[in-house]
Order: structure tokens, then C-alpha cells, then sequence
């Protein structure tokens, strides 16, 4: 059984919703993330009636459904005020239950220290408040996902921690939870495993499963997919071109018990003169197929 390929709609951020149909009919892909920007088709101010009109759009067009919500929510960010923080995440838990999603992705990112974003092969250095350290900057993100969990329990959509910036491995992204499952016991907050992040700063797929396994499996989490050329390049190449060890990535996830899709979030929005997503996902579907049979479902 092959894994199942979703894709995220950063990969062609000013398209419209006939267009972004196209290219998922076009390529088989039944499952999507959308991605939440001022700049792009859902942004925080579209309403319900926008959001719904799209959400059908995509499901009669395309047969398309809507799997997370990825927001630019900062959940351990020093500079913004915790009811700041929690308005914002609230409103993207919202958006997910028109859309019908079932998460909403947020970003760690405490602030890093001025040498870290020329280093990206690199565990990234913090440059807290006089008063916190890595320890106290993953409880308050904790505490934030907290404050939203009785709307995020009613609706039926829970967050999603990214491996990503300030928590790019699993060994911080787990901090962040750990100090959650204290505050909130018995809740249903998953991950999200990038594979390339945790990766290009050096820890073992194997390892950042250990660590996050447990908040990916049974339909709690997600797993996003993408390839560069080495660990200090994060410009994205065509899936399997690159070294990002998928196949080693998805033997881990198979006997973890993890059975959700692997989708592609491929950053054309940041790296506009990449191939459009049409080719990538062509590329992605490739790969996938290509792995070994102990690497597939």
C-alpha cells in the first residue's frame, strides 16, 4: 500500500480556487493543507461565507478536502501579549471548522539570536528576555495552546506544534509538549514532523519520532514532506532529488504505527522560482511510489 500524497496550498500561494483545482485533479491529490497569509486566497479576514464558498469549490471541482488549517500563529513569541496570541490562534481554530478541517498548525518561534538564521544546518541559538530560558519560552507556548483548548475541544479541531524555527527538532517541539500535557492533561494537541528540519540540525529520524511519535499517530498528527540539496540549503528541490532521507523517514513512521498522508509543502511562496506545484507533486508521487517496500504502508 503506497502512502497517501497531500499537498499544501503554499506551493501556489496566488492561484485561484479554479486553478489550485486544476492542479489537484490533475495530480490525484485528495487531501490539503491550506496555508494563511495576507497575501494569499485564505487570509484571517476571509469571512464564512468566502471560506465555505472555497471549501465547496475545491470538493466539487476537485474532490478535494481540507485536512489543516496553517496558520502563522506564534505560539512562543516573546513580543506578542498572550491574549494577542490566543485571539489569533482561536480565530484560526474557527476558520478550520468552517473549512472542515481537522488542525490548525502553529509555529514555536521563540525569538533565535542574530547568527542563527545564516547557520539553518544548525540547532538554532535563543536570544530570550533577561528572565526565560528554553524551558520557561516552551511552557508559555504551552500555556497559550491551553487558554484555546476549551473552544479547540468544542469545535472539534486541535492544534498542531510544527517541528520549526526556534523548536526545529522533535526533542524541543516534545518540551513544548510536555509542559502542555502538565497543564492540560489528557488533551489531544498533536505535531507536525517537517522532515527536512529536524534533519538538517542533525537529528535521526528514528530520534525525532521518539520524541513526538506519541502526538502523531491515531489521526493526532501530520507529516509534511519535502527535499533540498544538503542540510545548510533550504531552498526546495523536486522530492527525491535531493537528500532528505524519506524512505528512512517513512520505515520510522511505518513501524511507529503513523498512517496518515505525507504532504508536500512545497515553500514556492518563499521560493518563487522553484518549479510550479503541478511538477512537484508529479515528482513527489514518483518518490513515493519509488520507496522501498519496507518503507510503504
Amino acid at each position: 500500500m503506497t502512502w497517501e500524497l497531500a499537498a499544501s496550498t503554499l506551493g501556489a500561494p496566488y492561484d485561484s480556487i479554479d486553478e489550485l483545482a486544476a492542479t489537484f485533479r490533475a495530480t490525484g491529490v485528495k487531501t490539503i493543507e491550506v496555508s494563511v497569509g495576507e497575501e494569499m486566497i485564505f487570509r484571517m479576514d476571509s469571512t464564512d461565507d468566502e471560506l465555505k464558498a472555497m471549501r465547496d469549490e475545491l470538493a466539487d471541482k476537485a474532490g478535494v478536502g481540507i485536512v489543516s488549517v496553517d496558520s502563522r500563529v506564534q505560539i512562543c513569541n516573546t513580543s506578542r501579549s498572550d491574549d494577542e496570541l490566543t485571539e489569533s490562534l482561536e480565530h484560526c481554530l474557527k476558520m478550520a471548522s468552517v473549512l472542515g478541517a481537522r488542525f490548525v498548525r502553529v509555529f514555536p518561534t521563540a525569538p533565535l539570536d542574530a547568527g542563527s538564521a545564516s547557520t539553518p544546518d544548525r540547532l538554532p541559538g535563543l536570544e530570550l528576555p533577561d528572565d526565560m530560558n528554553l524551558a520557561d519560552v516552551s511552557k508559555r507556548g504551552a500555556e497559550i495552546v491551553a487558554r484555546a483548548l476549551p473552544l479547540a475541544d468544542r469545535l472539534g479541531v486541535q492544534p498542531l506544534i510544527e517541528t520549526h524555527d526556534s523548536h526545529t527538532n522533535g526533542a524541543r517541539n516534545a518540551l513544548i509538549h510536555h509542559y502542555l500535557d502538565k497543564i492540560a492533561p489528557g488533551n489531544h494537541v498533536g505535531s507536525i514532523w517537517d522532515i527536512a528540519h529536524p534533519w538538517r540540525v542533525g537529528e535521526a529520524p528514528q530520534t525525532t519520532f521518539d520524541y513526538i511519535g506519541q502526538y502523531l499517530v491515531d489521526g493526532r498528527g501530520l507529516v509534511q514532506i519535502k527535499d533540498c540539496a544538503y542540510p545548510g540549503d533550504q531552498t526546495p528541490v523536486l522530492q527525491g532529488s535531493g537528500r532528505v532521507p524519506l524512505a528512512e523517514c517513512c520505515r520510522v513512521l511505518k513501524a511507529g504505527g503513523y498512517t496518515g498522508p505525507l504532504s508536500l509543502e512545497w515553500e514556492r511562496r518563499w521560493y518563487p522560482d522553484v518549479e510550479p506545484l503541478r511538477e512537484a507533486l508529479v515528482a513527489a508521487h514518483a518518490a513515493i511510489e519509488a520507496l522501498p517496500a519496507d518503507a510503504q504502508l
